[in-house]
């Protein structure tokens, strides 16, 4: 997780009643299907998925990264006013761990959510 060590990562202090910012910023994690060692399946990540992120010039989200514990899985490089801040996976894991999402937004920095996946 290197690339993530020279900003504080924030996070929702309850993930059940976030706050605006919270709710536009953190990056929700939703698996489809049973996660099995070896096979492919889909993660989707989406920031604003409980309020709306902008996405012009001046605010918008540079990138989502995708990580199994400290291991880099993937990234998806945004563009501001040409995408929405939603990516969708397709991804093969070997073992358990904390399947653990990072985004950055130009203006209010990094953000982080995670949930642990079991194959």
């Amino acid at each position: 997780m290197s690339s993530h060590n020279s900003t504080t990562i924030q996070e929702a202090r309850d993930i059940s009643n976030m706050s605006d910012a919270e709710k536009k910023h953190v990056p929700m994690i939703h698996i489809d299907g049973t996660p099995r060692a070896g096979d492919p399946f889909e993660v989707t990540v989406w920031v604003g998925e409980q309020l709306s992120h902008p996405s012009e010039p001046g605010h918008h989200i540079e990138f989502i990264d995708l990580y199994l514990d400290d291991m880099f899985i993937a990234r998806c490089d945004l563009t501001p006013g040409h995408t929405y801040p939603k990516a969708c996976f397709s991804v093969m894991i070997d073992r358990s761990g904390s399947l653990r999402a990072y985004e950055r937004c130009n203006l209010h920095g990094d953000w982080t959510y995670s949930v642990e996946v079991s194959v």
